[in-house]
């Protein structure tokens, strides 16, 4: 084989020099993992999830990648992730299964065939207790179950550690004869609540590991602890030789204190938050038959009549009961400036009131709403494994099959000097340099980047971003929303004062419109409360909007030529004579300027590609500083996309919905204005403050990022190497390396979060 030619593992995929897989376990996994028999209905336990009913319930209709979510209940390693997912290879129907190890579940994709019961069945099979999640569902509440059942294993390790430290302590005094066979019987009696309790978990790791040949830390934990028990017991029926009951059950205890520790912050520091940052113990008036009482934000339900006050957040979306309001849209288009909307509106979840307060009724729960679908696919996708999380999972299988080859290869070579010394320090060093750390590193200081990233302003889809954003040599930017403030301002009308009644009819066909064309004359003209009604009204877009005003025909339509070149301009037609015509312009944002100057000494190219009139684009790159050899205008989204993709390591930064081709064709998406869901089905990121900054906290954000991501990875092979060492060497013993087994996660969390400050 021609070792110069660089191929991928067919397990992992990551890069090897001509090999099939890049390690044993790999290989292992890929080749010797086998389809699991299909139980009958009446022999599965989960027969039940395959009726009609079941299916609907928990099926998330709104993902693309999977649809349907398992909390897997024991998830604590690398080796889990990697056993789960090659469910497709356990299960034929199952088309994809993807880890989010932050969350602990596993979402799947299974085919309309597929059994839901065959795919629990599987999971169950592998050693996790599954638990579908419905979309509704709240993942907190399995972590409160799951912890429950942790704190019940260490409180009877614990108990059973320290009563047997009670009894030992007077046979290590001198203690001899018949009190002290009875003694170390009582001790026997409190080991078996660890022996056929705490311990379970070991267990079905331990099998795993020997059933799928899996390399994990179970398999010699539940050696050494069966061992010491088993020699105990013997020396016990001898009443002749030592007693490690003590020891090892102290050995336990630690053990399992320390993945609680890790399972602890796991959830604290990468489980989905959020939709609590969003509204955190936020409460809302609901008003009930005239009176007026208070709700939590979660407890809104479609029909309810809330009463929104000044600087609350909309807890769902719903349709506005007051005539006028204002409104802080910048979570949905990334601008500071209030839009005024009608009554009869919809509004959306995460919409601020501006206004002393507001009536709104509910139309959906929190969990149906735009933010809500969106927020919860975000946390979904969230810790998608990037390039480097990959390659820690990867070390951290290497680790474990070096640490293990190490500690055998010790114990055979040593055992002729010293059995018991060969055992014990093998065992320490196999718990000390156990790679948890390792594994966990990687996700920790992605899910703290997220939540500093949102606290920024910037929601991002994914954790891979953060990488690629790195990589950028090239940046297009849209025109209007991105370089511009993308807010529409009224500059003159034809006539200069346009008479009340002729306002009133203006605003009253674009009450319910959400074109800027409209927001920007509701904002003008918001002195006219009292809008005169109109009927047959009918929208179309790029076009107008057209309807009947007290037996007149009204039509509002776009210019398709202005006499201001840089202008925006609208006419006004009354029964098909035209009676106004009003012009606007989209002012140059006060940061564009210095931003383009700042990436272009970064030496990032920086292009300008709009829709707009060239002469238009040409004034705004003139006003950036954007060389007319990379500015165009009057583009449609097609030609975008194809001046785009004649670059490498590109950025495209513009609207959500009209640059969609161009943002999923560069190698970072941003969108800075639209809708945020329909933004995040073609970007990469969300931008949900006005400006350019967002992207200087990006670009610093991502480096920030790197830095904590190495600094980490150091902390954990130093830690492993010089543990490891030490451990070999006789100065850790297996109870000492228990204890220490939570430090180098411990260094690695306050590594993250100082490094996240």
């Amino acid at each position: 084989m021609d070792l110069n030619v660089a191929t991928n593992c067919n397990y992992c995929g990551i890069p090897t020099q001509g090999d099939a897989y890049c390690c044993r376990a790999c290989e292992i996994l890929d080749t010797q993992v086998k389809e699991m028999p299909v139980l009958a209905v009446a022999q599965n336990p989960f027969s039940y999830l395959d009726q009609p009913e079941f299916r609907d319930l928990y099926r998330h209709k709104n993902q693309d990648d999977f649809n349907f979510l398992f909390f897997a209940e024991g998830l604590h390693c690398s080796s889990c992730v990697h056993l789960l997912e090659k469910l497709p290879q356990f299960y034929e129907h199952v088309e994809k299964a993807r880890v989010n190890f932050g969350q602990s579940t596993v979402a799947v994709k299974i085919s309309d065939a597929g059994s839901l019961a065959q795919t629990a069945h599987v999971i169950q099979e592998l050693g996790y207790k599954p638990t579908l999640l419905s979309p509704q569902d709240n993942i907190v509440e399995k972590y409160k179950k799951e912890n429950r059942t942790h704190l019940k294993r260490i409180a009877v390790a614990g108990f059973c550690a320290g009563n047997t430290m009670l009894f030992v302590i007077p046979v290590y005094a001198g203690l001899a004869g018949t009190w002290a066979h009875i003694f170390n019987f009582l001790s026997f009696l409190l080991f078996l609540p660890i022996l056929f309790y705490s311990a379970i978990p070991f267990y079905k790791g331990a099998w795993n590991s020997l059933k799928y040949q899996v390399v994990n830390v179970d398999l010699p934990i539940t050696v050494a602890m069966l061992s010491g028990f088993a020699l105990s017991t013997v020396n016990l029926v001898k009443q002749d030789g030592a007693i490690y009951y003590d020891s090892t059950a102290s050995f336990m205890f630690f053990i399992l204190s320390a993945r609680y520790l890790l399972k602890r912050v796991q959830q604290n520091y990468l489980s989905p938050t959020r939709v609590q940052s969003f509204f955190k113990t936020e409460k809302y008036i609901l008003v009930e038959d005239g009176e007026e009482k208070s709700i939590p934000w979660s407890s809104a339900k479609p029909g309810d009549l809330l009463k929104i006050q000044r600087h609350q957040t909309l807890p769902t979306d719903s349709l506005l009961e007051s005539s006028q309001a204002n409104l802080d849209m910048s979570l949905f288009n990334g601008e500071s400036l209030p839009k005024i909307f009608s009554r009869g509106m919809s509004l959306f979840a995460g919409t601020k009131v501006l206004d002393e307060s507001i009536l709104i009724r509910v139309k959906v729960p929190f969990t149906e709403s735009k933010l809500g679908i969106l927020l919860k696919q975000l946390d979904q996708n969230a810790l998608q494994k990037s390039h480097f999380i990959t390659l820690s999972d990867k070390l951290a299988q290497k680790l474990i099959v070096t640490v293990f080859s190490i500690a055998l290869l010790f114990f055979f070579l040593y055992m002729s000097v010293n059995p018991t010394e060969a055992f014990n320090r093998s065992l320490a060093l196999i718990v000390l340099a156990c790679p948890c750390a390792l594994a966990f590193g990687s996700p920790l200081t992605f899910g703290l980047a997220l939540k500093k990233a949102q606290k920024l302003g910037i929601l991002l889809k994914d954790a891979t971003s953060l990488e690629r954003i790195l990589k950028v040599r090239h940046i297009f930017f849209d025109k209007t929303g991105t370089l511009t403030e993308g807010n529409l301002q009224i500059s003159h009308s034809e006539p200069s004062n346009i008479p009340e009644d002729l306002k009133r009819a203006i605003l009253g066909l674009e009450a319910a419109s959400y074109h800027p064309v409209a927001f920007a004359l509701r904002k003008a003209w918001a002195h006219n409360s009292e809008l005169i009604e109109a009927s047959n009204v009918q929208e179309t877009l790029g076009r107008g909007v057209h309807g009947d005003i007290q037996g007149c025909h009204y039509e509002i339509r776009h210019l398709a030529e202005s006499t201001h070149e840089v202008e925006t301009g609208i006419e006004v037609l009354k029964d098909g004579t035209s009676v106004a015509r009003i012009y606007f312009i989209d002012a140059l944002r006060g940061d564009s300027r210095s931003s383009v100057q700042s990436l272009q000494r970064q030496n990032i190219e920086c292009f300008l590609l709009s829709g707009d009139k060239k002469t238009r684009a040409q004034q705004a790159a003139d006003a950036c500083g954007i060389s007319r050899e990379n500015t165009y205008g009057e583009l449609f989204p097609e030609d975008k996309k194809a001046i785009l993709e004649k670059y490498t390591d590109t950025c495209m930064i513009g609207d959500g919905a009209n640059d969609s081709l161009s943002l999923q064709s560069a190698d970072v998406g941003i969108a800075v204005k639209g809708s945020v869901d329909l933004s995040l089905q073609s970007a990469d990121i969300y931008f949900m403050r006005g400006g350019l900054s967002p992207l200087f906290d990006l670009m610093n954000l991502a480096k920030q990022t790197r830095r904590v991501l190495v600094r980490n990875l150091t902390i954990s092979l130093v830690y492993n190497t010089l543990g490891g060492t030490l451990a070999l060497m006789g100065f850790i013993n297996p109870m000492m390396a228990a204890i220490l087994m939570p430090l180098s996660s411990l260094a690695i969390i306050l590594s993250s979060l100082w490094g996240f400050r």
